[in-house]
């Protein structure tokens, strides 16, 4: 695949540009700066200096050719474990009892008064001091150019703060999360976060989903936590409200997210926001990666199952996906499905030596995800519709079966049955009667699989999302031509070279 073409800099006559890149140190947020900062490496390393500025725990993520600069504060799965007092598996539990949710109207309202404190976990002083860190960091090194991640609030309000630096901010996610302001009311007939409701949002559920979509406004305005959070930011100098929930920016800049036009719900696109296709980081070739998995995943049509890396998966869910491959497998002898399973608690599966070696189960891949969907040998990914995964599948692609657990996951199963280029497989599976978390029965999964995957290879419907998900990898790559990290860094060069009003 051949990149778009990029800005060729030359440094004749003024020292190089700098670009510092703010980011979360969270997989989900870090992979697409990281994707970008590649593309700028290979294509465009002459005549700019490249910097990265996170938590001390993405230090180890940082390429050769590319300064870090840690900045003071935790990860949002540390500062969650911190609050709670927990380290270890133990936090991970805890933090998937949080952010675990079952879809639907009240679940909506309920997260949106927890939604902040969960994002922003941490005490104020702690934000505050992130912000002071990162304010430093900008006197000290003058960049160029600032690109900031849309979740890192202490970095969002040091830049708010100081007038003259330039800025654009990287999304790894979607046109819905960030142009519903610019969609006047059809903004209603976009499901509000949690309803899991479908798009268009029918007519019958439109005033359930306006209230949903407004209450939010209702936290702001009663929250004592949030006020208290607010006016010791405002305090501090940093002006509006936290940067997460503020609809404009503190003073005029651009957007960079996965969306592209064509293979998005579809939507008015304001001229800020810049929609570059997946941008996803270069994996190394399976085969080189991975010399054995790629042997094994080349033999037969291979399912490939991963419900993100954070993601633990409890006793009763896991037996009930166990016993819906194995209607699968049964029906199905010419394919074989990989499965990384990270349990919740201990517990041994339930059947597995009934299927053999066609079902692989492992805690972890050496390999990058991408890298095996990229042999061309999975027929399916069955994933948790996080961002990163639903785009690689998108990007090759490759049909998908989503089973979203977290609050912010079901806006990709609702996308995924309008586009169809896949199956929501856990719909109707109800909540868990110990509370929010992943429910999974074995009966919806299994049709969702058979939907998908198909009894047999020429199933008809199988056949059809099979040739929406290529006709979509076309449109998001345009025919193999398109790289979105390449797209991102173009759009960066382009910045640093004529301004804002050229992009």
């Amino acid at each position: 695949m051949s990149p778009v073409r990029l800005c060729l800099i030359t440094t004749n006559d003024r020292d190089p540009w700098k670009i510092l890149f703010l980011t979360c140190s969270e997989h989900g947020q870090a992979n697409s700066h990281l994707a970008i900062i590649s593309s700028l490496l290979k294509n465009s390393k002459d005549g700019i200096d490249i910097h990265l500025g996170s938590s001390s725990d993405c230090r180890d993520r940082v390429p050769e050719g590319v300064i870090f600069h840690p900045i003071v504060g935790f990860s949002a799965t540390d500062r969650l474990a911190r609050r709670h007092g927990l380290n270890g598996k133990a936090a991970k539990e805890k933090a998937m009892d949080i952010l675990c949710a079952d879809p639907w109207f009240f679940n909506s309202l309920k997260w949106s008064t927890v939604m902040f404190p969960i994002t922003h976990s941490e005490p104020v002083e702690e934000y505050i001091e992130t912000a002071h860190d990162v304010e430093r960091l900008l006197r000290e090194l003058k960049p160029d150019l600032v690109i900031v991640d849309t979740m890192f609030g202490p970095a969002r309000d040091a830049i708010g703060k100081m007038a003259d630096v330039r800025f654009i901010t990287l999304s790894p996610n979607t046109i819905k999360e960030l142009a519903v302001g610019d969609q006047g009311l059809g903004a209603f007939l976009w499901p509000a976060h949690t309803t899991g409701f479908p798009f268009p949002v029918p007519w019958y559920l439109v005033p359930l989903n306006i209230i949903a979509l407004l209450f939010p406004l209702l936290y702001f305005t009663f929250s004592s936590y949030y006020k208290a959070f607010d006016k010791a930011r405002h305090a501090n100098g940093y002006r509006k409200r936290v940067p997460l929930f503020e609809v404009t920016q503190v003073r005029p800049s651009k957007t960079l997210c996965m969306s592209t036009p064509g293979a998005e719900i579809p939507a008015i696109i304001p001229e800020s926001l810049l929609c570059c296709g997946p941008i996803l980081q270069a994996s190394t070739p399976l085969e080189l990666a991975d010399k054995e998995l790629y042997d094994w995943v080349t033999a037969r049509p291979t399912v490939m199952v991963i419900l993100g890396s954070h993601f633990l998966t409890r006793e009763p869910v896991a037996n009930n996906m166990i016993a819906s491959f194995r209607v699968l497998l049964d029906k199905r002898r010419d394919i074989q499905i990989l499965w990384k399973l990270r349990k919740y608690g201990e517990y041994e599966l339930q059947g597995l030596e009934e299927v053999g070696d066609r079902l692989r189960v492992v805690e972890w891949l050496e390999a990058d995800p991408l890298a095996v969907l990229e042999t061309g040998n999975v027929i399916c990914s069955v994933n948790h519709g996080g961002s990163n995964s639903y785009h690689e599948a998108l990007f090759t692609g490759t049909p998908q079966v989503l089973l979203p657990a977290w609050f912010d996951c079901f806006d990709f199963a609702s996308r995924l049955a309008f586009l169809g280029n896949g199956v929501w497989g856990n719909m109707s599976s109800g909540q868990a009667d110990t509370g929010p978390r992943l429910a999974v029965s074995q009966p919806e999964f299994t049709k969702a699989l058979l939907r998908v995957i198909g009894a047999t290879p020429d199933a008809p419907e199988t056949a059809k999302i099979l040739a929406r998900a290529k006709e979509l990898q076309d449109i998001v790559t345009d025919k193999g031509t398109r790289l979105g990290r390449d797209v991102a860094a173009a759009h960066i060069l382009h910045e640093l070279e004529y301004g804002y009003d050229a992009l």
